[in-house]
């Protein structure tokens, strides 16, 4: 089989396929985690996730007579001992074995294959960091000047077609599209992902290679979507490992007007913004199929989880600004009024 490995803040996983098709889009999905065989050998030790991903009917993988534990509009969940099974109607099956960590997803459909794999690694790769004290929050984030801006917004609010005017500026780097990651200390660190968008955003933005670094993705409940690989925009990327102190964080809303404003706001409203978005992760890109665990061990660990959560975003909101954003129908607008806001900020921390 053909592998491909990722290294997510020393936490490594190994995707094995004779789909090639399949490797390409998850290799284009975690670009900038990808690392070498070598370099995973080195670190056999912080192995966790084994994938392996087969273009095969999962109809000929008979899943054994028993109840369901979970049913949900994707899938029904079947588990024995610690093996688990994800029966996605008859397109796909995922085996996993959360003693070994190990995952096998058995389907014929490239689309709903590449979904699941993406959505089952951020799952996984997602737990394992809330327990070395990384959270990620829903939100996007960019660095400007030193600053980190960190910009949480509803599914559909619009978060990457402001992302996208705010990186047309040539001091803006992308934190995070989608999941930046806060530690323990309330600091910002980088975990850049692939940027996904309506296509009409894309116009008069320059991609590197964009026949391969443009590509799409039909999902099951959301529809089609345009995604950007990083590698078309490498030099608009704070990289993984980057870390900021300096944060100013926002909570945007949808505005019924062509234009936006930007306010000051309180310390509990923010929070309980975080305690939505991050806290509890309402939005994160995960599905409960691999990220909760039946068990009295799994409750004591997501207990772990809940109030490491709630530290680490209660710092976070202690020790940075914060600040309402109303967005209008024009995004441009409303990137143009973000950046002065930032010059503004930093101008008087002078």
């Amino acid at each position: 089989m053909n592998q491909i490995y990722f290294n997510f803040y020393n936490e490594f996983v190994c995707v094995q396929s004779f789909w090639s098709e399949i490797l390409i889009l998850l290799e284009k999905d975690f670009s900038l985690f990808l690392t070498t065989k070598e370099i995973f050998e080195q670190n056999l030790s912080h192995k966790f996730l084994s994938l392996e991903i087969q273009k095969t009917n999962p109809m000929d993988y008979p899943i054994p007579e028993m109840t369901s534990q979970m049913q949900s509009l994707n899938s029904i969940t079947y588990q024995e001992n610690s093996v688990r099974y994800n029966d996605y109607y008859g397109k796909l099956l995922s085996i996993f074995d959360y003693l070994h960590e190990t995952a096998k997803l058995i389907s014929l459909d490239i689309e709903k294959s590449h979904e699941v794999a993406y959505l089952l690694i951020l799952s996984r790769v997602g737990k394992r960091l809330d327990l070395i004290r990384l959270h990620k929050l829903h939100a996007f984030a960019i660095s400007y000047k030193g600053l980190a801006f960190v910009c949480m917004m509803p599914m559909k609010g619009g978060k990457s077609t402001l992302l996208v005017e705010l990186l047309k500026n040539d001091s803006v780097k992308m934190i995070s599209d989608d999941i930046p990651l806060i530690d323990r200390m309330g600091r910002v660190l980088s975990f850049p992902l692939k940027i996904g968008m309506e296509p009409n955003s894309l116009i008069g933005f320059p991609i590197t290679s964009p026949e391969d670094n443009i590509y799409h993705l039909k999902r099951e409940n959301f529809g089609q979507k345009t995604f950007i690989c990083l590698n078309g925009l490498a030099h608009k990327i704070e990289k993984p490992g980057a870390i900021f102190e300096n944060i100013i964080i926002a909570e945007g809303f949808r505005f019924n007007s062509d234009f936006g404003k930007i306010s000051s706001t309180s310390w509990p409203l923010t929070f309980k913004g975080l305690f939505k978005h991050g806290v509890i992760g309402i939005g994160l890109p995960m599905i409960l199929e691999y990220f909760w665990e039946f068990g009295y061990k799994d409750f004591f660990v997501k207990t772990k989880i809940f109030f490491s959560r709630l530290f680490a975003f209660f710092i976070f909101c202690s020790n940075s600004k914060k600040i309402k954003i109303q967005i209008g129908r024009n995004s441009e607008f409303t990137a143009q009024q973000i950046l002065k806001y930032l010059d503004e900020s930093l101008l008087n921390s002078k």
